[in-house]
């Protein structure tokens, strides 16, 4: 079992970053694509605690996310019907366990994956 599916066994909708080079012009672009879902779990941010750290001051951190698949900055999840964006990623691993922590942000609530 994972530490994951321990605490929590929710999906949520997740959300890739592509970029794509127009061969005509040169001129790069980004689009965001669905990626299915993933399993994880939310921790809302706690001023005291999550801004406190480096990561915290430096991007106003809304909540962490636990998962066992693997996210990548920019990367986006919805949550309760709330859109986040990964700011900050560090990866985890111990003899019995290994995860993914994403520091979140709020984007724009017209936002919609």
């Amino acid at each position: 079992m994972s530490i994951i599916n321990y605490f929590s066994n929710k999906k949520y909708k997740l959300q890739k970053k592509t970029t794509e080079i127009d061969t005509l012009s040169g001129a790069s672009f980004s689009r965001r694509t669905p990626a299915g879902e993933i399993s994880g779990y939310f921790v809302p941010g706690n001023p005291d605690s999550v801004t406190g750290t480096d990561v915290g001051n430096k991007y106003d951190i809304n909540g962490v996310f636990y998962t066992d698949s693997r996210i990548d900055l920019t990367d986006r999840v919805e949550i309760n019907g709330i859109v986040y964006e990964v700011r900050e990623v560090e990866f985890w691993q111990m003899p019995y366990m290994s995860y993914y922590k994403g520091y979140l942000v709020k984007t724009d609530e017209n936002v919609r994956i």
